[in-house]
């Protein structure tokens, strides 16, 4: 194909604003510049440059021979990195390039730095929302070893934090389980929104240069083209949504952690001394310095998500220079997200229960007065709204729950009653109870047994599906490899 002429350098900032603006103001320069977090995405807009090139190369605004010398000047930028100072990574990077060759001049024909930042952005979350999606696969692995562990081991059930019903160890930590997976559901479902291609948009009302956009997007392993050019160049409820995801895993962690503070208080567990520290003054102490961290981690996440929304609230289509504070929001989060996922799994792993305080506390504060009500409504037919009158009215007068006083009080209801003494004993045996509940989701041995067994199916078919989404990605990338080897040059996308 005939290589169309072009001409130009396209939009940028300090290279191009010196004969029309003059130059800036220094401390304006440093308000302004994102160069310090641009580090976050400065692998993605290498590949983003290539892959815009390789489109420029296809569509024949580019010969083989400026194409090549562009990518091997990228590979050159990619390998020693920035140095300088610039109004951000594109910016930096086009003139690094530019010094290396002339042919610089032209990598950003039918490109504006906001369809390029979109797409690196893109890039940015999607591969993240898979790490930190891999690490929760390990967490809810981690979840499931505890709850085998201890499958009979009996445990208080709180509402309200008061004790409220004997319920087993197990089947609290597949709570756990249920909470995170949501979590994992939800990321998965972002990163489908997420993984779409915005580059060919330009500024936002597209280019009159006829560019390949969804050859751009496939070798750069999007699952398919933000179609419309403003849309694409001027949302980022992608970035807010990600952020949203990274707060509610960050709430079912610092649940968790809240429970871990807890439950060392009480002496149910014993903290993991790798993740707990002492006083400064107070040999004795073992504090769960890591729970408390996740805890307060949590309130940074949430601050980032209303950080952004406001941020985003009420900014005019299309592109905005205030889009530049939101993405350090999106970097911070996600890597906030990411490091404590890994410690929670990490800390639960090694987190060992008391199992013999566990089921003595299960018996304390009246945890079987339900079992008992149920009795009276199964034996003797009493409605069960009288049943709980009957048995609170016996718990508030402080007597001891027996044959005599159920008889007594359920005749001041207008019932009259024998209760055999076995009845009660049977009502009042914390693991008769527990097993009682058989009905789907309860505590009974032959449901947890099976809410265990179906939910190693999940995680191993979670395994399969991040697996697969990150082989996509990765193959679709390998693309460039073999686009650049057409043009008869190298370039490595795991540099």
């Amino acid at each position: 194909m005939e290589k169309r002429k072009i001409s130009g350098w396209g939009e940028m900032g300090l290279m191009y604003r010196e004969e029309r603006l003059g130059g800036m103001d220094s401390k304006a320069l440093e308000f302004s510049s994102s160069l310090d977090h641009d580090k976050n995405i400065f692998k993605y807009d290498i590949l983003v440059d290539v892959a815009h090139v390789l489109n420029l190369c296809k569509s024949g605004y580019l010969g083989k021979e400026e194409a090549l010398k562009i990518i091997e000047a990228l590979k050159e930028v990619a390998k020693r990195g920035l140095h300088g100072k610039f109004e951000d990574v594109h910016e930096a990077i086009e003139f690094e390039v530019t010094r290396i060759t002339e042919e610089g001049k032209r990598m950003h024909t039918g490109r504006s730095r906001n369809d390029e930042v979109a797409t690196c952005l893109r890039m940015f979350a999607r591969d993240n929302l898979l790490t930190i999606a891999e690490k929760l696969i390990e967490l809810l692995s981690t979840i499931l070893t505890l709850a085998e562990k201890d499958t009979a081991t009996i445990m208080p059930g709180f509402t309200h934090l008061q004790f409220a019903q004997p319920t087993k160890l197990s089947h609290h930590l597949l709570a756990y389980f249920d909470m995170v997976e949501r979590d994992l559901e939800r990321l998965v479902d972002a990163f489908r929104r997420v993984n779409l291609c915005p580059l060919g948009s330009s500024a936002f009302a597209s280019t009159s240069y006829r560019l390949d956009r969804e050859y751009v997007a496939k070798i750069l392993g999007f699952d398919g083209v933000l179609e419309h050019s403003e849309d694409a160049v001027s949302s980022r409820d992608f970035l807010i949504e990600t952020v949203f995801v990274c707060s509610s895993i960050m709430l079912s962690l610092s649940r968790i952690a809240e429970e871990i503070i807890l439950f060392s208080t009480l002496g149910f567990i014993d903290l993991p001394n790798k993740y707990a520290s002492t006083s400064s003054i107070m040999p004795q102490k073992k504090n769960p310095d890591i729970a408390e961290l996740i805890r307060a981690k949590t309130g940074k996440t949430i601050g980032n998500l209303v950080s952004a929304m406001a941020i985003y609230k009420a900014l005019p289509f299309s592109y905005n220079r205030d889009f530049q504070e939101m993405n350090e929001i999106l970097y911070e989060t996600m890597r906030i997200v990411e490091n404590s996922v890994e410690v929670m799994s990490g800390m639960l792993s090694e987190i060992r229960f008391n199992k013999s305080l566990l089921e003595e506390k299960a018996r304390e504060g009246f945890t079987l007065a339900t079992e008992v009500a149920d009795m009276l409504v199964k034996e003797f037919g009493i409605p069960f709204r009288d049943a709980h009158k009957i048995v609170g009215r016996i718990i508030s007068q402080k007597m001891e729950i027996n044959s005599e006083s159920l008889e007594t009080v359920a005749k001041n209801f207008g019932y009259e009653i024998k209760v055999e003494k076995s009845k009660i004993d049977e009502a009042i045996d914390v693991k008769k109870a527990v097993e009682r509940r058989e009905n789907i989701g309860g505590t009974a041995s032959s449901e947890i047994e099976r809410m265990l067994y179906e939910r190693k199916k999940k995680v191993q078919s979670w395994r399969r599906v991040v697996r697969r989404l990150k082989g996509r990605i990765l193959l679709n990338l390998h693309l460039i490899e073999k686009e650049v080897e057409k043009l008869g040059g190298i370039f490595h996308v795991d540099w």
